[in-house]
C-alpha cells in the first residue's frame, strides 16, 4: 500500500493493517531498517522487574519445563511436608 511521508515525517499506517494486527491508538511499533526495507513492528512494553522471564535462558528453561510435563516428568504432592520428604530421598 503506498503511502506519501507526510508532516513532521509522519506516515499513516493503513485501517486494515491496523485491523489485521490488532492494534490500538498508543500501542508501540519498533520501526528499524533491513537492507533497504523499514520494518514496523509492534512491541509490548513490560515492567523491569519481570524482564528476567524474557531473556533466553529463562524462556529454554520454560520450554524444558513444559516438556517435562507433557511427558510426566513430574512429582505430585499433597502437601509441602510431602514435597520435602520426595526432595531429600
Amino acid at each position: 500500500m503506498l503511502r506519501k511521508l507526510g508532516q513532521n515525517n509522519q506516515v499513516a499506517v493503513p485501517r486494515e493493517i491496523v485491523k489485521r494486527m490488532g492494534l490500538k491508538i498508543n500501542d508501540y511499533i519498533d520501526i528499524r531498517i533491513e537492507g533497504n526495507s523499514i520494518i514496523l513492528e509492534p512491541q509490548v512494553l513490560i515492567p523491569k522487574d519481570q524482564e528476567y522471564f524474557y531473556t533466553e535462558a529463562w524462556q529454554a528453561d520454560e520450554r524444558k519445563a513444559a516438556i517435562d510435563i507433557k511427558t510426566g516428568k513430574v512429582t505430585k504432592t499433597k502437601n509441602i511436608k510431602e514435597l520435602l520428604g520426595k526432595l531429600e530421598a
